[in-house]
């Protein structure tokens, strides 16, 4: 009985490794994200202080993809509900480049910063164009939430900061 129970928790211990290979090399081997693959939301967070506020950029994965992306948004810009530009100063600090493999619960994210003092504007949309491999990916446009101040910085999508 013993020996039996041994070979059941190696086989069951082998099947559970062999999953986490497979999913390992899926996302491995995932594709560029394009703006179809992509369910794109943002959220305000909360704030750190009286100084600054920040939002998150969320990209998570379309149901049933497995994508890559990574690297920085190009384009950007912050539109009113007619869709003009509202004209806000975009400043650098984009950070360190990586890739974030989006699927099932994992999303990547793009923070934006601005200062709480000075100038305001509620912008109804944001638009930028993803990044793509040797080219500008998919532009998108994407709902936003409330106010930021000018200017304001956008750093570069990774993974979330916990």
């Amino acid at each position: 009985m013993n020996s039996f129970r041994n070979t059941a928790l190696a086989l069951a211990g082998a099947a559970l490794l062999s999953a986490a290979v497979t999913t390992t090399a899926q996302a491995d081997d995932a594709p560029w994200c394009t703006g179809d693959d992509l369910v794109i939301s943002v959220h305000d967070m909360r704030p750190n202080g009286n100084t600054n506020k920040g939002h998150v950029v969320r990209f998570a994965a379309a149901e049933g993809v497995t994508c890559t992306i990574g690297g920085s948004v190009s384009n950007l810009r912050f539109l009113d509900a007619e869709g003009a530009d509202v004209d806000v100063p975009l400043t650098g600090g984009q950070g360190e480049y990586s890739e974030a493999t989006v699927h099932g619960d994992y999303h990547a994210v793009l923070y934006v910063g601005s200062r709480i003092s000075g100038p305001h504007v509620t912008p109804a949309s944001i638009q930028f164009d993803l990044p793509g491999q040797g080219s500008l990916g998919d532009r998108v446009t994407v709902a936003w939430p409330s106010w930021i101040g000018a200017p304001v910085q956008v750093g570069n999508i990774g993974w979330p900061v916990s």
